[in-house]
């Protein structure tokens, strides 16, 4: 939902050319948050199928990943409008390796990361990012922690999955 959430974002604004930059491929929330933004990508109809791949790259969770794939895309993208970076540290790579590359955010490159960290806001420019609601989060897992250690056999084999929304939190770097 995130990755959908954040591309729709920036295709809403009017940056068609929108790529990404996940974390580990191996990660299920980069698998998760790459999903959600190629079917944003498509359900535009601004790129075909077999187009996706260039405006991909995998990152490492770390502001240094962020840096290294944004350079990649614009290698490879040089018309690139927009970038969501799956996490925050990497979007902040990404800051700083669209300044030393002279695109200025959000005139030039927009930029969306995840999670929300509390330094966002202080990044320049301010970080777009999606939110995610860590009380809920922290809330629900010692409840389910609860439950499992008072759980009687009869209601062990009944797996509980909690699924929270994260909300997307604009600010300069995506708009316009």
């Amino acid at each position: 939902t995130g990755g959908k959430q954040a591309a729709l974002h920036l295709l809403s604004r009017g940056y068609h050319k929108v790529g990404i930059i996940t974390g580990p491929g191996d990660w299920w929330e980069s698998r998760r948050r790459l999903e959600g933004w190629r079917s944003a990508m498509l359900e535009a109809g601004y790129v075909k199928e077999g187009e996706l791949e260039a405006l991909q790259e995998e990152g490492d969770w770390y502001p240094s990943g962020g840096e290294t794939g944004l350079e990649k895309l614009l290698t490879r993208v040089p018309d690139l409008e927009a970038v969501f970076a799956c996490n925050d540290p990497m979007a902040l790579g990404a800051l700083q390796a669209a300044r030393r590359l002279g695109r200025r955010v959000p005139e030039d490159l927009a930029v969306v990361g995840f999670d929300d960290v509390p330094e966002a806001r202080y990044f320049y420019p301010a970080l777009s990012t999606m939110r995610q609601p860590l009380t809920e989060m922290g809330s629900q897992a010692v409840r389910m922690l609860h439950r499992l250690l008072t759980l009687r056999d009869s209601d062990a084999d009944r797996p509980e999955q909690i699924w929270l929304q994260p909300e997307l939190v604009v600010r300069s770097s995506s708009t316009r």
